[in-house]
């Protein structure tokens, strides 16, 4: 079926913004004008039964107390008194000869009896007509009484609402487009400021940002949504560069040593410093792996592989397994470990991750302790808190952030054995747990502080 050739055509943003807002206005303010125009009918209605039933009740109150004979002559009184108030009455004999009212003579269209009527009749000594709400009721002796009030003043009412309702919708189609001009200004402005910053990021600088200050709590929540997106953007690529640079930095050195021997191991002939020139070869092509392993297992924590393999395991074991394993070493360099644990601490995570870090962390600490490495783990409210802390040299406070970095290696450690990465594995192992490292003087010495927030069953200490 083809479609209507006005289907497939596209208006322009700002018609499209106007005619949503006029339709949003519409229907608000439709739906309001009516409920007021069926609520003020309604009672004006109400009014309209109450007169009546106070008619009949006065006039059946006489024709009970009193008798038919009474009745005509109270309804004569009423007409000479002018106590009708606007409305008009009728009562005929069974003949439907006129027996007393301000009428002519019973319209023949009124059926008897009858709750409502709404009907135009000429009151006796009225130059023209009204619209009248008429009960007719038909007594037991078979007289047959009409009972009457003016309704024009409701009908001037429905009038009035009418007009109301009318003006108010045309007054809705200006108010409707100015309301969505208004509204489409202030989106194109913030639509503008986001498509600026986005070109200065297509351009490579990720400096600018989005103020969070102005255009209402919605538009400041998008901005802070938009320059938390940017920051992380940022984030990363200065970290690719970073790792980029430093991986091209660290290869360097050891692609030139395995050419060099390469070409040496060629020319070789003595078995015994050919084996040699073959052992340093492969010695630079582990260090490259393990770099290369280790650069990976960075970027796979941070992009948050690893939580499904979390399960409760004891954190206490696990500082004790790490303690026996580096405890040799610690003990061929005259150091010793120290372990300070609150006995089994049960703790839901990537154990293997976790070891990782913490055996990363006690590693580095041999490196530069001078006599003891300890190790330390506590509960401080919705976390758990594994310290790594060495009596060595330590970290200015200026540069601890800066070590915390991939390969971010500090000048005097320079000539350490090492690829710069122990520290930044173990923040992305935190940062996957929910916590985060933080670096604290130890009085001598360095303390690392890894926080790891619970998750899945609570903690428990036995």
């Amino acid at each position: 079926m083809t479609a209507f050739p006005w289907a497939r055509l596209r208006l322009p943003a700002p018609i499209r913004v106007a005619l949503i807002s006029l339709a949003f206005s519409l229907v608000i303010s439709v739906p309001v004008l009516l409920f007021v125009y069926h609520q003020t009918d309604t009672l004006f209605e109400e009014r309209i039964h109450d007169r009546l039933n106070d008619d009949e009740r006065d006039a059946m109150f006489i024709y009970s107390t009193s008798g038919a004979a009474a009745l005509p002559a109270s309804i004569a009184q009423s007409v000479r008194g002018g106590e009708l108030r606007g409305g008009v009455t009728l009562l005929v004999d069974a003949r439907g000869h006129k027996l007393a009212g301000n009428l002519a003579g019973w319209p023949p269209i009124l059926p008897t009896p009858s709750e409502w009527n709404e009907i135009r009749l000429y009151p006796e000594g009225q130059a023209r007509s009204d619209l009248f709400a008429i009960r007719t009721i038909a007594l037991p002796t078979g007289e047959r009484l009409l009972l009457g009030t003016t309704i024009s003043e409701r009908e001037r009412m429905r009038a009035a609402l009418v007009e109301a309702l009318l003006g108010a919708l045309i007054l809705a189609i200006p108010l409707g487009l100015i309301g969505g001009w208004v509204v489409l200004k202030m989106a194109q402005r913030r639509a503008r400021a986001v498509g600026a910053v986005a070109s200065r990021i297509a351009g490579g600088d990720f400096s600018h940002r989005l103020d969070e200050d102005t255009g209402g709590e919605e538009f400041a929540m998008l901005a802070a949504a938009i320059n938390a997106m940017l920051e992380r953007i940022e984030e990363l690529v200065e970290q690719l560069r970073l790792v980029t640079e430093s991986l091209a930095h660290d290869l360097r050195s050891p692609l030139t040593r395995m050419r060099a021997n390469m070409e040496r191991v060629a020319d070789i002939k003595d078995a015994a410093r050919q084996q040699q020139a073959l052992d340093a070869l492969s010695l630079d092509i582990d260090g490259m792996l393990r770099l290369i392993s280790a650069t990976l297992e960075i970027s796979s924590t941070e992009a948050g592989a690893g939580k499904q393999d979390f399960e409760d395991f004891d954190l206490s074991l696990l500082l004790r397994d790490i303690s026996e394993i580096y405890n040799p070493v610690a003990e061929e360099r005259g150091m010793r470990i120290v372990v300070e644990e609150p006995g089994m601490l049960i703790y839901r995570g990537n154990r293997q991750s976790i070891g990782r870090a913490a055996a990363n962390l006690v590693d580095n600490a041999l490196k530069y302790a001078a006599g003891s490495v300890k190790l330390g783990l506590r509960e401080e409210g919705e976390f758990v808190v594994l310290t790594v802390a060495d009596d060595g040299p330590g970290i200015p406070p200026d540069l601890r952030e800066h070590a915390l970095g991939k390969f971010r290696r500090l000048e005097k450690s320079r000539t350490t054995e090492g690829s710069g990465l122990g520290l930044a594995l173990a923040r992305a192992v935190a940062r996957l747990h929910a916590g985060d490292i933080v670096l604290e003087d130890n009085e001598p010495g360095l303390s690392v502080v890894m926080s790891l927030r619970r998750s899945g069953p609570s903690l428990s200490l036995l």
